[in-house]
């Protein structure tokens, strides 16, 4: 993988030419991002791509000028629509309206009607009616911080059923009121509820156990659900962590509306909120987002493993697998005795 950064224009007037030499830069760029994404088995946010970005020479201080490079691949259409991961609230709903005539209509159904013999004698291969979670003694959910992270983690939720959310910075009631609704129903069958969460490490990202526990009982009346029982489980980014394996520290405590958790004039760090104190006096005025996980994809992977297995066993899958191979085949014996008695 090699991503050439584009040429840095300079402010005020440019000389002849500049302009077009840019934009051949950033036409370079894209291409050499889309190449890497070839080799990358998950999609990226524009600040997902910054931190790849960083180890071909782009300053931790310049993560802003790389999202607007990006920006710009997009705008001259040099990176096609859909290739940057957007986070799900810009996601424009569909509606599917689509023609067909009659004559094809009927053809299609017709053809579907002509193989539904041999589609019936296979269709024990389909079968998957075996609960993941039925004989678990818990019930996993995950929230991450960044939706490169919802990317980056799909692959395994999707093998384990674990729903995943975006906190998208501290998620919505509705959110939360679908997590309730999940847990209320896994208790309901005896299991414990556990909540994953994947955040930044920074003075709020330390906290988010506390402050989980705390959201859910305040919203208990509008979610209907008592998190009396609730386990949530801090699963990620440690301190040694980062350390060994690199990942980049950003040099400031800002919030995401660009206030300062730093400076002695603002609430946290006048009320002591989430320990800003203490916190800045130990790892001082920088933090690690969540998104650096990307450039250690399966270290950041088998980091949600761990804490899987850690819930439900090293042979949970394996398990699951062998119920699910089992249904199967009787599900084969079934249509091969209704076949043999047509």
């Amino acid at each position: 993988m090699n991503i050439r950064l584009p040429i840095k224009l300079k402010p005020g007037g440019q000389k002849k030419g500049a302009k077009g030499e840019y934009i051949d830069s950033l036409r370079v760029f894209a291409e050499d991002i889309k190449e890497a994404q070839r080799g990358i088995d998950f999609q990226m946010s524009a600040r997902g791509w910054c931190y790849i970005m960083e180890q071909f020479g782009l300053g931790k201080s310049d993560f802003e000028r790389g999202q607007i490079w990006i920006n710009e691949c997009r705008l001259y259409g040099f990176l096609e629509p859909g290739f940057i991961l957007e986070d799900e609230s810009h996601e424009v709903e569909g509606q599917s309206d689509e023609s067909e005539s009659v004559e094809n209509y009927v053809e299609g159904q017709y053809n579907m009607w002509q193989t539904a013999g041999e589609y019936y004698a296979d269709s024990w291969m389909s079968y998957d009616g075996i609960s993941f979670w039925e004989d678990k003694d818990c019930y996993l959910q995950l929230l991450v911080e960044k939706v490169d992270l919802k990317s980056l983690f799909k692959g395994i939720c999707n093998k384990y059923k674990i729903p995943m959310a975006n906190l998208h910075g501290w998620g919505s009631l509705e959110q939360k009121a679908v997590m309730a609704e999940n847990f209320r129903r896994a208790e309901e069958e005896g299991k414990e509820p556990v909540l994953l969460v994947c955040c930044d490490f920074d003075p709020p990202g330390l906290c988010i156990s506390e402050v989980l526990e705390d959201w859910f009982e305040k919203y208990s009346t509008f979610t209907g659900w008592n998190p009396i029982n609730l386990k949530v489980e801090r699963i990620g980014l440690a301190y040694n962590f980062i350390q060994d394996n690199h990942l980049t520290w950003v040099d400031n405590l800002l919030t995401a509306s660009g206030k300062d958790m730093a400076n002695p004039n603002h609430e946290f760090y006048k009320k002591n909120i989430y320990h800003v104190r203490e916190y800045i006096a130990k790892y001082g005025v920088r933090k690690c987002e969540a998104n650096a996980l990307v450039i250690v994809p399966e270290l950041g992977r088998k980091m949600l493993q761990d804490f899987i297995d850690k819930w439900l066993g090293e042979d949970s899958y394996k398990d699951y697998l062998s119920a699910l191979e089992t249904g199967q085949s009787r599900a084969k014996e079934l249509v091969e005795e209704r076949l043999n008695n047509e």
